[in-house]
């Protein structure tokens, strides 16, 4: 099965969805979006889809670079994304990418600010930081374990 198509139709339609919404707010849309259609059909994605997905993460993240709720959706995604990977230089490179984003969030980032809306499987859900320590701990952890 090639994910490619599904991805981009699911981009199509958050991007849509936020038209109206100033950018930064239509990326994290679009970012949320790649997260889901990563726990929905991870598994069985083939190296070439991985790089697929992680080429649009780089997207994503080149379109709001500083937005720190962009860059925690992404290193979440790339990490999930790397749990699908069967080839491990592809695995690490993910989590590498994924744990300097992470930090490039916590960089940006104030423990006091409030949390931004998205939709996920069709319902909102909040994005925030006060779990980054954690979440940047655990995927430190596998980056140091996964040599």
């Amino acid at each position: 099965m090639k994910l490619l198509p599904l991805v981009l139709a699911a981009s199509l339609t958050a991007l849509a969805a936020c038209a109206t919404a100033p950018a930064s707010d239509a990326v994290l849309q679009q970012t949320a979006s790649l997260m889901v259609s990563i726990g929905q059909h991870g598994e069985g994605m083939s190296g070439a889809d991985i790089s697929d997905i992680a080429a649009q993460l780089d997207a994503q993240v080149a379109a709001a670079p500083g937005d720190p709720y962009v860059l925690k959706l992404a290193a979440q995604s790339r990490r999930a994304l790397s749990d699908y990977s069967q080839d491990r230089a592809q695995r690490v490179e993910l989590r590498h990418t994924a744990l300097a984003e992470l930090d490039k969030a916590i960089t940006l980032s104030k423990p006091a600010d409030p949390a931004r809306k998205v939709m996920l499987n069709g319902m909102e859900s909040e994005v925030g930081f006060r779990d980054l320590a954690d979440l940047r701990a655990s995927l430190l952890h596998q980056v140091t374990t996964d040599r």
